[in-house]
């Protein structure tokens, strides 16, 4: 039984759904099976059903219960997640959110993106309305990764001339380019992310891939030579206000705690800014993996717990970084 009406996408809708069998609500995403999206939902669909053969929650993946087809549609059958961090971010006005909740994301996305390139997936469109808040006020700030209907196995799409994948704001500059690509561009998205929720805004909000290219070299400068030299869209791009370098972000949006909290807090955004700048690395091969991210002092908390263990930051920290 529908209980909510659908919400509209580009090539489906999802409407909440009353299960009777088992008295539970789910969340069914119903597809178009138009001859021109069947190579994608056949894709989108076997993805799923890899996925399906691990623990959806010990990796932070969404959870297909089944699918089924109805007339030419293909319906897929989701647990149902509670609200996407843009929406959460919009019903908070925006407002920066603070690092150690941002630690707490990241831990759990980093770990599925780690379990993604185990199985030589790409999800390649990582943002912001794709990491789902499963149920806040029970379980603050976990979250699960969905959307999987632009994901792919590397080898099926790696040798696709200039694929036009990626969100515009989290493309990763090999996409924008046209340089080989692996599963790293979706760590370059997930560090757009992360300085997203930090600030409130998108880091590099071009208007087009121009403009995105201009925002990435103004605040980290150019890519390599034998980046620009190898890129077969290099050519197109190379005759609001934009950080002038990431280290700006080691100052934004400090919480007010008396002066020791606030050196707690110094040291602990320095991390989060250090690991940024590792993820958001210019060249995929020299970009931080993610099983070496979860790895990170920001993420362990190996360096605040020496340093800052009397504090109440460090207290509050530890709190809100169990699941």
């Amino acid at each position: 039984r529908v209980e909510k009406g659908p919400g509209k996408g580009t090539f489906g809708e999802v409407a909440k759904c009353w299960k009777r069998s088992t008295g539970q609500f789910v969340a069914i995403k119903i597809l178009n099976s138009f001859t021109e999206r069947s190579g994608y939902l056949k894709s989108e669909l076997k993805i799923l059903k890899i996925l399906g053969t691990f623990n959806a929650d010990k990796f932070y993946f969404i959870h297909l219960f089944e699918y089924f087809n109805d007339n030419d549609k293909l319906c897929l059958v989701f647990e149902l997640l509670e609200q996407n961090l843009f929406e959460f971010q919009k019903d908070h006005n925006f407002a920066p959110i603070p690092v150690r909740h941002i630690r707490t994301i990241s831990k759990q996305v980093l770990t599925a993106l780690q379990k993604l390139k185990e199985l030589s997936i790409a999800h390649t469109d990582i943002k912001p309305e794709n990491i789902m808040l499963v149920n806040h006020s029970r379980y603050p700030f976990k979250v699960k990764l969905i959307d999987f209907g632009s994901a792919s196995v590397l080898a099926d799409i790696q040798h696709i001339k200039g694929p036009y994948i990626q969100s515009r704001f989290y493309r990763a500059p090999e996409i924008l380019l046209g340089l080989p690509f692996c599963e790293q561009m979706d760590m370059w998205s997930f560090g757009c992310v992360i300085v997203e929720l930090h600030l409130g805004w998108p880091l590099y909000p071009g208007s087009n891939e121009y403009d995105q290219i201009r925002y990435i070299v103004e605040t980290q400068g150019l890519p390599k030579i034998k980046q620009l030299s190898s890129g077969i869209k290099t050519h197109l791009f190379f005759k609001i206000f934009t950080l002038s370098s990431l280290d700006q972000l080691e100052r934004t949006n400090i919480e007010s705690f008396p002066s020791a909290e606030v050196k707690a807090e110094l040291h602990d955004q320095k991390m989060m800014v250090d690991l940024i700048k590792k993820i958001l690395n210019l060249d995929p091969s020299e970009r931080i993996r993610a099983n070496i991210a979860l790895k990170h002092a920001f993420i362990t908390m190996q360096k605040l717990k020496l340093q800052y263990k009397n504090t109440a930051y460090y207290g509050i920290s530890i709190q809100t970084c169990f699941l």
